[in-house]
């Protein structure tokens, strides 16, 4: 497994640790309609991020033919996630906040991955010398 899809596993990874983690605490703290609000947000999460790292590769540089319906799509993600959180909010009448931080959760995997690339990054440069 290269570097590239190491990273992309452990976003998923992350990704539904962050949606376990906020379901578990939102379920403690406010009850199961909360709960759900924020892990359905974070299911769309994880399937936004699904769809970024399948349409980048699709729309990538390289020799193979791409095609243009694919970048529409990549807009059209932002309207499906909007759309999505709208009718999640709606159908447990849940504060549309819980909803946006479950969406987040992918956006919390990011930050993390960036924090230990960099991390491990200075310890390999700080070890060399």
């Amino acid at each position: 497994m290269n570097k590239h899809e190491q990273l992309i596993r452990r976003l998923y990874w992350l990704t539904a640790f962050f949606g376990a983690v906020g379901f578990v605490s939102y379920f403690a703290v406010q009850g199961l309609n909360p709960a759900l609000g924020f892990a359905v947000g974070a299911v769309c999460s994880v399937g936004n991020l699904w769809m970024f790292d399948w349409l980048s590769r699709a729309m990538a540089p390289g020799e193979r033919h791409r095609k243009p319906w694919k970048a529409g799509l990549f807009v059209l993600r932002y309207f499906v996630l909007l759309g999505s959180g709208y009718a999640i909010v709606n159908l447990l009448g849940v504060n549309a906040l819980t909803v946006i931080l479950g969406l987040l959760a992918s956006t919390a995997a990011v930050m993390v991955t960036l924090t230990l690339e960099l991390l491990q990054s200075i310890f390999r440069r700080a070890s060399s010398h």
